[in-house]
């Protein structure tokens, strides 16, 4: 059966008009050539649609039946148009982002907010996991872009720096070191340490700044979670040291941060994604991700945070 959508709309208004010379005007062909439209369609469905008199059109039974689902066809045919201009308009979509917990906790749970504002009809979702983990989501597709340090070997991926963030000491206000202005890392090698496990890309920059002091500290206690880092160091259970941008999430009136020198050590963080054009709703939160303002945000901290400019349009 071949039947045409335009045939499909010609049924649906002489439905609606009762008379070919109405429809035909309303349809914008003369009465012969939509009379023949409608004739063509009746064919190919093997149906009489319409009962014609020389006064008067009505649908036969079998276009009782058709009618709703014309009407059906033509919606969702509309639809589909209707969606495809929303994502072309950034007004629909999905965005798959994947970033490491500190990121999505402090930096993107902000973006998220001025994004849903500004694309209210895009989904975000935003996958809060390690390094590797950030890797193998935008390897496989499965996230639109990440957000981590530079992983090494691939290339395939497009690494775009985005800003850097100095490492910091966090200890209990009751802590010994807590009035000192500025530690070193030397200062941190007799204390109790609480680092993330080694699986993580904050644990292999914090060894690395070690290593740079000629320092092998062995840590009291690996976790998993900045959230287990932070009530350790509250209960006065061990120091520990972070990036800066980790500070939002895991400050508590219990905790003083410091910043580490000696040397100073730096991380950069950047976008991760493929070496293709990202969706159009993904584009948009990247425009927004590279010109957003991080003042409101890490004010606090503007000493240890350095933000790229935008990459050139």
């Amino acid at each position: 059966m071949n039947v045409q959508m335009r045939q499909i709309e010609a049924f649906v208004v002489l439905a609606e008009a009762r008379s070919f010379s109405e429809a035909a005007h309303r349809f914008g062909l003369s009465q012969p050539a939509f009379s023949a439209v409608i004739q063509r369609m009746e064919s190919a469905m093997g149906l009489r649609l319409f009962h014609r008199t020389s006064r008067s059109v009505e649908l036969s039974a079998e276009g009782h039946a058709f009618l709703p689902r014309a009407q059906d066809l033509l919606r969702s045919w509309s639809s589909v148009f209707d969606d495809m201009a929303d994502l072309a308009a950034a007004r629909g979509g999905r965005v798959t982002v994947a970033a490491l917990p500190s990121l999505a906790a402090g930096l993107l749970s902000n973006l998220a907010i001025t994004f849903r504002r500004s694309h209210p009809g895009v989904r975000l979702d935003l996958r809060d996991v390690l390094h590797e983990d950030v890797v193998a989501l935008v390897k496989s597709g499965q996230a639109d872009f990440g957000i981590s340090v530079a992983p090494p070997d691939q290339p395939e991926i497009e690494f775009v720096p985005l800003l850097q963030d100095t490492f910091v000491a966090i200890v209990s206000r009751e802590h010994v070191l807590a009035t000192r202005g500025t530690l070193t890392w030397a200062m941190l090698r007799d204390q109790p340490l609480v680092a993330m496990t080694r699986a993580t890309s904050v644990r292999r920059l914090m060894d690395d700044a070690f290593r740079k002091t000629g320092l092998s500290p062995m840590p009291v206690c690996e976790v998993n979670h900045l959230a287990t880092i932070a009530g350790l160091v509250a209960s006065g259970f061990g120091i520990s040291a972070l990036p800066a941008l980790c500070l939002p999430t895991v400050l508590r009136p219990e905790i003083a941060w410091l910043p580490l020198a000696t040397p100073t050590a730096w991380r950069t963080l950047g976008v991760l994604k493929l070496r293709r054009a990202p969706s159009i709703a993904a584009a948009a939160f990247l425009s927004e991700l590279h010109h957003q303002n991080p003042r409101a945000v890490f004010s606090e901290f503007d000493a240890h945070i350095r933000f790229n400019p935008p990459p050139a349009a």
